[in-house]
């Protein structure tokens, strides 16, 4: 959490020299430099992998009916024929479900609060090339997305009570 704050500091700052550095400065070449500089600074704290996860992380909210509750609201997590997948799929922050093997299918309905529950899926898969879906499909909702050519999965599920 802390490099993207790192990155979003870093962009503040990038945003900070466009409006500071003018080209009616009168030294804006020497300026300029300096203020890169110090941009060049924030930006090493960050890694690429901190830029690229921050910019992959597909994010889903889906309303559920309060009277649906007590009914199965499945969360399913696959990859394509013959690919692998590595990781955990969080629950509210605090609940973590293994992701050990090519699928796996959870009730989420044990979990869901009477406000908002959110659920991270987290990740690697092989092959790169391959992908990964997330359903999830309750008494009236059904919905499915796919991600891939990246070997990474990072998809967060809000799931909102109404």
């Amino acid at each position: 959490m802390n490099q993207l704050s790192t990155l979003g500091m870093a962009l503040l700052a990038l945003i900070a020299l466009t409006t500071v550095v003018t080209p009616s400065s009168a030294n804006g070449h020497q300026s300029f430099e300096m203020a890169h500089k110090a941009l060049a600074a924030i930006l090493s704290e960050a890694s690429a992998k901190d830029v690229m996860r921050a910019y992959q992380r597909q994010t889903n909210t889906i309303s559920i009916d309060g009277d649906d509750l007590d009914q199965p609201h499945h969360l399913t997590v696959s990859t394509a024929a013959g690919g692998s997948l590595q990781g955990t799929i969080e629950i509210n922050g605090n609940t973590q479900i293994p992701l050990t093997s090519a699928s796996t299918t959870v009730d989420l309905s044990p979990y869901l609060t009477n406000s908002r529950t959110k659920v991270v899926i987290t990740g690697r898969y092989s092959p790169i090339h391959g992908s990964v879906a997330v359903g999830f499909e309750g008494p009236v909702t059904t919905v499915q997305q796919q991600t891939g050519g990246t070997g990474v999965v990072n998809y967060e599920l809000n799931l909102v009570i109404d």
